[in-house]
């Protein structure tokens, strides 16, 4: 197994040293695109976003609060609709939003009811 071992650390050390791509200083950053997420219940939740082939999580709201996400940009790449999941901790039970369109840059805001 020692060999195999070695292969994936000279992979690795490879792969650091390709070049990576330089950002255009000329150009702005993209736009970010945050969901504000206003949680009514007593509970935590972790949320998640989606598109229809990627599950992300974005972090958790505690009970009675509000948390502002930043949507990961490569989710937008291949569409401009999202998704949102809200699992409780402790508790069982999923809630799902309808898919919304969405662009980069948009504000989004969410509402978790009891």
């Amino acid at each position: 197994m020692r060999p195999v071992v070695q292969v994936l650390v000279l992979l690795v050390a490879f792969a650091s040293c390709t070049p990576k791509a330089a950002l255009d200083p000329t150009q702005p950053p993209p736009p970010k695109t945050t969901v504000q997420v206003w949680n009514q219940n007593p509970i935590d939740m972790t949320l998640y976003v989606t598109n229809r082939t990627h599950r992300v999580r974005l972090g958790l709201v505690p009970g009675s609060s509000t948390r502002t996400f930043v949507v990961p940009p490569h989710l937008l790449l291949s569409t401009n609709w999202l998704g949102f999941q809200a699992d409780p901790i402790g508790a069982q039970g999923v809630s799902s939003s309808e898919e919304l369109q969405v662009h980069p840059g948009d504000q989004v805001g969410l509402t978790l009811g009891r």
